[in-house]
């Protein structure tokens, strides 16, 4: 019996991470070593948008953000406001990476690796405001430039409607492809209206568009976050509602809706940004300042009733020499939990960006949640307990997706089809290590049983780059593959026997 070869998604070793912040005024996070994240520097002077990626070893390649019409933009020329840039790991504005469509808010741009090249990404920013509508992206090649980057495409449009401030990015089932996920919304309109992006080797196309959920007026203070394996996603919005969806990674498909937190009949429920713990068991939740005060809570999401299980962990408090305010609520990559806050001095004004003065604990730090799975003061939770280093926060945390997620192991889409018949029954007893700095594949199998082998090598268009027969006098088999001559991407080993076939995959970047 024959059957097409499923090679397994390449996700178990992340091609890329999320182990470096940079947001507000100059502030950021080095999360290489998730043991002991350190603050540091960027270019950055953002009150919101903001988005960065590292590679696998959790080094930087490139960040940027969306500034506020009021604030110092970084070195260069007189740009003008609501607009994104894209600054590499020098801290230098790329070349063509100015100028991307967006407004100052908090969630209107995110990163999709290209899965059809390893060195490209695609930035998608969306327009929120009537002035600035619309969803659009940009393409990054990160290899041109000699490693600085340049950016291919600007400003493509692929949306001409007002898009709610919760631009979310998702990994396909399989582990390689992606989805973006928006919502439409209006002043006048009510409206339940979402639009999902495949990105795959293929580009950019649109999936589906759907209508589920509770339809609303407006769409501000908007927030989607997924579950730890992405099958579920959490919405809040500025009007009190917390509403819960399933998600289809394989299919792009939203079902079954369910209201955590209805709408809103006073004003203390004004929700602006969440995050859930690792274990997804409890939701954390920000309000914006209303009657001049601002939470945030913890929400026990196995409790009977979520709206009881409210615990506020912190209140701040506007007054008339200072206004302070909570804002995002982000998982770091170290497993913890980290909020940010305004502090504002109201003799400077509503002072974006900060006066010289306006130093004070609530921008100088952020609080952190140590122990996100616990209920209530087992959370651990330290307000302004992280030291920005001389930096400053706003309200704003990157909008970075988990580009560590796996495939949706068990889905009918858990697997990637390259177009290599094969028999039924293959092993995965082999392992392919792959060195970047000699540019060779090691591959290793054992306890293999047959006499005769067969060894291929193919890309992911299912082409044969190399093979090789003979015999084999032991259980082992190794093979050295220099790599020097073929293209970055990734690639499929195949070992036949005459008693059994294995398989394995490897990147070469």
């Amino acid at each position: 019996m024959l059957s097409l070869l499923s090679i397994i998604s390449f996700a178990s070793n992340a091609q890329f991470t999320d182990r470096f912040w940079a947001f507000g005024d100059s502030a950021a996070i080095n999360f290489k070593n998730l043991n002991n994240p350190v603050p540091d520097s960027s270019i950055l002077r953002v009150r919101g948008t903001c988005f960065s990626i590292c590679d696998s070893l959790g080094d930087l390649i490139f960040y940027g953000g969306s500034p506020n019409q009021t604030i110092f933009r970084p070195p260069g020329p007189p740009y003008t406001y609501d607009m994104g840039f894209i600054i590499n790991k020098n801290h230098n504005i790329i070349t063509n990476g100015d100028s991307l469509k967006g407004i100052e808010l908090y969630n209107e741009m995110t990163i999709v690796p290209n899965p059809a090249n390893i060195n490209q990404f695609y930035i998608f920013t969306a327009g929120v405001t009537p002035a600035n509508q619309g969803l659009y992206y940009s393409l990054l090649d990160m290899s041109l430039n000699n490693g600085a980057g340049y950016v291919l495409q600007k400003n493509v449009q692929l949306q001409t409607f007002q898009t709610a401030d919760c631009v979310t990015a998702i990994k396909h089932g399989n582990g390689r492809d992606w989805w973006i996920i928006i919502r439409e919304w209006s002043y006048t309109q009510s409206l339940n209206s979402y639009y999902l992006y495949l990105i795959s080797p293929s580009g950019i196309t649109l999936s589906s568009h759907q209508n589920i959920g509770t339809s609303y007026i407006g769409g501000g203070g908007q927030k989607i976050e997924f579950t730890s394996t992405g099958d579920r996603f959490y919405e809040s919005i500025n009007g009190g509602l917390i509403e819960r969806f399933d998600f289809d990674r394989c299919t792009g498909v939203i079902s079954k809706d369910t209201i955590l937190a209805p709408m809103a009949s006073t004003v203390s429920r004004s929700y602006y940004s969440l995050a859930l713990s690792p274990d997804d068991s409890k939701l954390y939740a920000t309000t914006a300042c209303t009657a001049n005060k601002s939470y945030f809570v913890q929400y026990d999401l196995n409790a009977s009733n979520f709206l009881a299980s409210a615990d506020t962990l912190l209140m701040l408090r506007a007054s008339n020499l200072n206004s302070q305010e909570i804002g995002a609520v982000q998982p770091g990559p170290d497993g913890k939990i980290y909020l940010t806050a305004e502090g504002n001095s109201l003799d400077c004004g509503f002072d974006y960006l900060y006066c010289d003065t306006t130093w004070n604990l609530v921008n100088s730090n952020l609080s952190v949640v140590n122990n996100p799975n616990g209920l209530g003061a087992a959370c651990n939770f330290q307000p302004f307990s992280f030291y920005l280093g001389g930096h400053r926060a706003y309200a704003g945390l990157p909008n970075n997706p988990n580009y560590e997620l796996g495939p949706l192991r068990g889905s009918t889409c858990d697997t990637l089809t390259v177009g290599i018949t094969e028999a039924v029954g293959y092993k995965n007893n082999i392992t392919v290590y792959y060195d970047e700095n000699w540019q060779t594949a090691f591959v290793n199998a054992k306890g293999l049983r047959g006499k005769k082998f067969a060894f291929e090598l193919y890309n992911i268009n299912g082409q044969l780059i190399q093979q090789q027969q003979g015999f084999l006098d032991s259980e082992y088999y190794t093979n050295n593959l220099s790599m020097v001559d073929v293209a970055d991407g990734l690639y499929i080993v195949r070992l036949k026997t005459d008693k059994e076939v294995l398989t394995s995959k490897f990147i070469k970047r």
